[in-house]
């Protein structure tokens, strides 16, 4: 063979060689990715309300095996809708309860107890953290990664959709309405508290057209408010809690003591949302809802807001 002839012969196995190594490298990358991708979750605990909420929507309750107590009040499982299928009810984020239960994935917020979350990893548990949820749009991005997470991603986009119509729906409507400076009020028999900019209640009020009058004020987050503050502020219109039907053990405003405090405070009487009965008490569940259930937390807001203005009219014209 021809010294040319050898060049050309090396040449063709040298582009074989390396076409041979980049088509494993390939098959070696898919493998790997096969093998690193999460499996399809089918034994599921969501350890919070908020978890609940995300997991009902994405999973449904069929692959559900349990979840906290405080979700029957706390949860789109509130009392009062049914719950089909044989889910356990736990007290607390524990590793003992939960193991139990036999899971493949857990769901937790980022507040929850490490110690639990070290343990059920330990044992070879999934345990997946929710990201920090402050307003409609991050719990939509929740929604986006945790489609991911429970091999649900057509669902959760379609669910995201919709959702989007529905806040674009409730913003058109909040321009109809004159507009109103509000505060979210607790009190359950200490002191009062309230919510500014970063929170959920912010971004619900946004949504429906109402000016947060502790955001205007400054307040970051969630803070305290004395009987002086809301004197001072005078708010337009006061969102509350309705009562929780959960026992005397749960934690929460049990027996309406945030509007019944509102009502019945002599030094209060004089506020324009109490004189002119400009007060909404939202389902627990939604008040304090971390997930994107705001945007049924934002709707039901919209309409008892809505109802109020309609009784006001038919007062006016009662009136004349």
């Amino acid at each position: 063979m021809s010294l040319g002839s050898r060049l050309r012969a090396a040449a063709r196995f040298a582009r074989c060689t390396a076409l041979t190594a980049l088509a494993l490298a390939g098959c070696s990358r898919v493998e790997e990715a096969q093998h690193s991708a999460p499996l399809r979750p089918i034994r599921i605990v969501p350890a919070s309300a908020t978890a609940v909420d995300y997991a009902v929507a994405l999973a449904g309750l069929e692959r559900i095996v349990g979840v906290p107590q405080q979700a029957v009040e706390y949860s789109v499982l509130h009392e009062g809708r049914p719950e089909p299928g044989p889910i356990v009810r736990f007290e607390a984020y524990l590793a003992e309860p939960i193991l139990a239960l036999r899971p493949d994935w857990v769901l937790i917020d980022p507040w929850q107890a490490p110690e639990t979350t070290a343990r059920l990893r330990e044992v070879g548990v999934r345990v997946s953290t929710l990201p920090s949820v402050r307003s409609v749009e991050e719990s939509i991005h929740a929604l986006e990664w945790l489609g991911g997470e429970l091999d649900e991603v057509e669902r959760a986009a379609k669910l995201i959709s919709g959702l989007r119509a529905r806040v674009e729906k409730l913003r058109a409507a909040s321009r109809t309405r004159p507009r109103r400076r509000a505060i979210a009020y607790s009190n359950f028999g200490g002191a009062g508290s309230t919510a500014g900019t970063g929170t959920t209640v912010d971004s619900l009020f946004e949504v429906v057209g109402l000016d947060n009058a502790m955001a205007v004020r400054g307040l970051d987050g969630h803070g305290g408010i004395t009987f002086e503050d809301l004197l001072a502020l005078d708010p337009d219109l006061i969102v509350v809690s309705e009562p929780l039907r959960m026992g005397e053990g749960a934690s929460g405003d049990r027996g309406g003591a945030s509007e019944r405090l509102l009502r019945s405070e002599a030094s209060l009487s004089g506020l324009r949302a109490l004189r002119e009965d400009q007060l909404v008490a939202l389902p627990a569940w939604l008040f304090a809802t971390g997930s994107h259930e705001l945007v049924s937390a934002a709707e039901e807001l919209a309409r008892r807001i809505d109802a109020l203005d309609a009784r006001t009219r038919a007062a006016s014209k009662e009136t004349r």
